[in-house]
């Protein structure tokens, strides 16, 4: 494959999660604890308020499929009895885990010391998660978000969510680090959280301008990743985003259009909506 280009926020991005695997690779070794959790939902500000290493499977799986590891991690999972019309992201992460579990970058992943379910959107990743569960002998907690009918939270909606934390995952949390819940510690990562999710809506805003210097499809796809998985609160996250936004408000400022695989997109005549996720396999 022929040099792609990248902008400076791609090869950063690239950066942090090299770092973040490096930390997985060593975790046993470092005493820390990794807790299995997904993306939709997720509760990495949590997590790391207990100094938990999140490992999100769906990460793994469709970084494999980009890297042109899928295709034998989901043929290993099929030799083990997985039907062909069960979820790719969940045979790529089993028949990754059947190889040996190394992961994306080479480096082989922990298992997991809790796996934490916190989204139940769509029926897969419960039985994702107790295919996981039997595989490595781990404790499970739930965190259900109820459904909203009516496309509002309710005070019901909230109480019953706040139960679940102070009741279940939290100490659960307590019990796998030895550590005591610490509030002042994840207001901060919260608030850590907003700074940078306030950078990213101000690169998305963007996009409304002509010629547009975001190439949504490519470059958002990138530009969410620390946000929805392992760095939220974290100070990486909120550097990373700074950074962007300065990046792509360089380039509206000079009428310029997105990085994309082929190079700068300067000349748009047309604006595409595309629904669904990218067939990672084939997305440059």
């Amino acid at each position: 494959m022929s040099d792609v280009a990248k902008d400076r926020s791609m090869q950063l991005q690239k950066e942090m999660i090299g770092r973040h695997f490096d930390r997985l690779a060593t975790a046993r070794q470092d005493g820390r604890k990794v807790v299995y959790t997904f993306v939709p939902g997720n509760l990495t500000e949590l997590l790391m308020s207990f100094d938990v290493l999140p490992v999100l499977p769906e990460i793994n799986a469709l970084q494999s499929g980009m890297r042109g590891n899928s295709q034998r991690f989901i043929a290993e999972a099929e030799k083990a009895g997985h039907s062909e019309d069960v979820c790719t992201y969940v045979k790529c992460d089993i028949g990754m885990m059947r190889s040996g579990n190394i992961g994306p970058t080479g480096q082989p992943l922990p298992p997991p010391d809790l796996l934490l379910l916190s989204y139940t959107g769509c029926y897969t990743f419960m039985k994702w998660f107790e295919l996981l569960r039997e595989a490595y002998h781990c404790r499970t907690v739930f965190f259900h978000v109820p459904y909203q009918g009516q496309g509002k939270m309710t005070p019901e909606h909230r109480e019953y969510m706040v139960r679940q934390l102070k009741d279940s995952v939290i100490p659960a949390l307590e019990q796998v680090t030895g550590r005591r819940y610490d509030e002042d510690r994840l207001k901060e990562l919260l608030r850590q959280s907003r700074q940078a999710e306030d950078d990213l809506v101000a690169v998305f805003e963007s996009a409304k301008r002509k010629p547009s210097p975001l190439d949504a499809f490519f470059g958002g796809v990138y530009y969410v990743g620390p946000i929805f998985s392992s760095f939220r609160g974290s100070p990486e996250a909120v550097a990373y985003y700074k950074a962007l936004r300065q990046e792509v408000e360089q380039r509206a400022a000079k009428g310029l259009g997105p990085i994309t695989p082929d190079g700068s997109l300067d000349e748009q005549k047309y604006r595409l909506v595309v629904e669904g996720p990218p067939n990672w396999t084939h997305f440059r």
